[in-house]
């Protein structure tokens, strides 16, 4: 008997760098100052991660992959169990890296540390897309996010865009440098960089509006066919086939910055995913921003204060 679309996740998040994220809180940074924590937390990690938590969270199926360490699994195996995620992880020997965070309160800036990844060997990745050929479908949208570890180089990227593409699968690619060109070279059907990284695609810098909006353009015409920008306070561009759009939340006490780009990413799929109109998925996508900003463990704010938050995001046309 062949597989029903039930039987494959709706979305299958990629986690190549996975990290487990140690979060501690200041009351105001300073370069070599002894400072004591007026919080922490420790929850797992990664940009692909982020992104199946909040769509788990707001009820949709999810599979998890990538590569894990077998010398510290705690703390991810019962971050997807509770939150109800399918572990398709590759284990290698050696333990997952660790990220630390410090988010400075008087600024509501947050400084990252990352430790280097585990290297998986070309078997591994060899194991990695055999993972993806058998758990997408045409119905599915893979989510490859995050940094690329030790020994992966775009070239790898691309052959695991080509695996999901061979399984008919939508994927879409949040990453940076000489990987996000390569996934723009490959065809992806969704990208979705901040800033910086357009600037550092297109060569150019991106120091206003226009200029984030003409890379954003740039991206479409190159045939990505959804294209999200995340500007921080500015809010973010939304541009895809129907209309294009920029959304902005109300002004928030932002507890930590950490994951706030993922869950643009995820709410935007989780509109896609049931089919909201652009105005619906950009509305969506700002409202799982602003859960992430106000929470440390990104979590969503139960649908129906959702929705409420849904009707104070101010969205303006953009040209085409």
């Amino acid at each position: 008997m062949s597989p029903t679309s039930s039987s494959f996740p709706e979305v299958l998040t990629v986690t190549l760098n996975p990290a487990i994220d140690e979060t501690a809180f200041v009351e105001k940074l300073a370069p070599g100052a002894v400072h004591r924590a007026t919080g922490f937390h420790r929850q797992a990690g990664g940009k692909g991660i982020n992104v199946a938590a909040m769509l788990a969270d707001a009820g949709h199926r999810v599979g998890v992959t990538g590569f894990l360490g077998t010398e510290n699994p705690r703390v991810f195996d019962s971050f997807f169990r509770d939150r109800g995620l399918e572990d398709l992880f590759i284990r290698l020997p050696g333990a997952t890296r660790t990220g630390i965070k410090l988010v400075d309160a008087a600024t509501q800036q947050t400084t990252d540390v990352n430790l280097p990844g585990l290297e998986p060997s070309p078997a591994d990745l060899e194991r990695l897309g055999e993972v993806l050929a058998r758990h997408a479908s045409p119905d599915t949208w893979v989510v490859i996010a995050g940094s690329l570890p030790p020994g992966v180089e775009p070239v790898h990227l691309k052959a695991l865009i080509g695996a999901v593409k061979k399984a008919r699968a939508s994927v879409a690619v949040d990453t940076s440098g000489p990987a996000l060109r390569a996934a723009v070279e490959a065809g992806v059907d969704f990208l979705k960089p901040n800033r910086a990284e357009l600037a550092e695609l297109t060569g150019r810098k991106i120091d206003g509006f226009a200029a984030a909006l003409e890379a954003a353009a740039g991206l479409r015409r190159k045939g990505v066919a959804h294209v999200v920008v995340s500007l921080g306070h500015e809010g973010a561009l939304f541009l895809n086939p129907e209309r294009n759009l920029i959304a902005a939340a109300p002004s928030v006490e932002v507890v930590s910055t950490v994951g706030a780009g993922d869950s643009l990413l995820a709410g935007y799929l989780s509109g896609l995913l049931r089919r909201q109109p652009i105005e619906a998925r950009a509305r969506t996508a700002t409202v799982f921003a602003w859960c992430a900003l106000e929470s440390i463990d990104r979590t969503l704010v139960p649908e129906v204060e959702r929705a409420a938050r849904a009707e104070t995001i101010s969205l303006q046309p953009l040209p085409e």
